[in-house]
Order: structure tokens, then sequence, then C-alpha cells
């Protein structure tokens, strides 16, 4: 009879799950199809909760000026010395659309393109160059 190999196998508490994850850098991608789903309130609540769990947040369309407006200011009423800080963000694209684009964009209720979102702990920095977006973050936060 051929003896059973044994394993050791270690429980992961929730403590030391979450340690793991302030090591990493997580983004979040979201489709304009389900930004679509949701109202103002929805989505920008949505957004602002992922990033108080150190989520830098990439939605696949711009905000509105006012959606921008409302997010900096639910973000300046929930901010706490322990927790959290703030955002960051940038937006790239509804002002830069040509007619074609807009037109197209109103019709189907898109707004092209996108809205970066992260937690002011972790982003140090995002650059637009002229072929591409930067994100500088750093880890844990």
């Amino acid at each position: 009879m051929a003896a059973k190999k044994k394993t050791a196998t270690k429980k992961v508490s929730k403590k030391t799950v979450k340690k793991k994850l302030a090591k990493e850098i997580r983004l979040d991608f979201i489709p304009s199809e389900m930004l679509l789903k949701r109202n103002s309130d929805d989505k920008l609540g949505m957004i602002l909760s992922k990033v108080k769990k150190n989520i830098i947040v990439v939605l696949e369309e711009a905000l509105t000026p006012q959606e921008e407006a409302d997010l900096i200011h639910q973000a300046m009423v929930e901010i706490d010395s322990k927790d959290f800080f703030g955002i960051e963000f940038y937006r790239m694209g509804h002002r830069d659309a040509g007619l074609l684009q807009k037109l197209s964009n109103f019709l189907t209720k898109r707004k092209s393109g996108i809205t970066i979102v992260g937690p002011t702990r972790m982003v140090e920095a995002i650059k637009k160059e002229p072929d591409h977006i930067s994100v500088f973050a750093r880890v844990g936060g």
C-alpha cells in the first residue's frame, strides 16, 4: 500500500490577505456599457467606493464637467486623516471630439474619452504625453 503524501496547508487570515493587497496596485477598468446603466449619483458612488479601497479606476468614458465637480465635492466631504486623503483624477476626451464624434456620442449617449481616478495616497502624478497618458503610482499609500 502506497503511503499518502501529506501536505501542509496554512490558513490565511483576512489580515494577512489585507497586508498582501496593500503591496499591490489594483486598476479597475470600467466599460462605458456598465456606466450607461447607472445614474450619475450611482456612478460617482461606485467610483468613490473603489478609490477609498485604494483602487485606481479607469473609466471608458469622460465624466461630464458636472460629474467631475460632484465627484470632487463628495471626495472633499469624505476626507478623513486616517484612511482617505482625497482623489487625483485626469479626464481626456470630451472637449477634444470633433463634430461627427459629438453627434455620434449624442445619439449613442456615450461620452468619448477616458477618466482616471485614484487615491491621493497612491497616485503621485498623471501626465498627458503627446501620444499617451502616464500614471505614476506608489504601492500601498
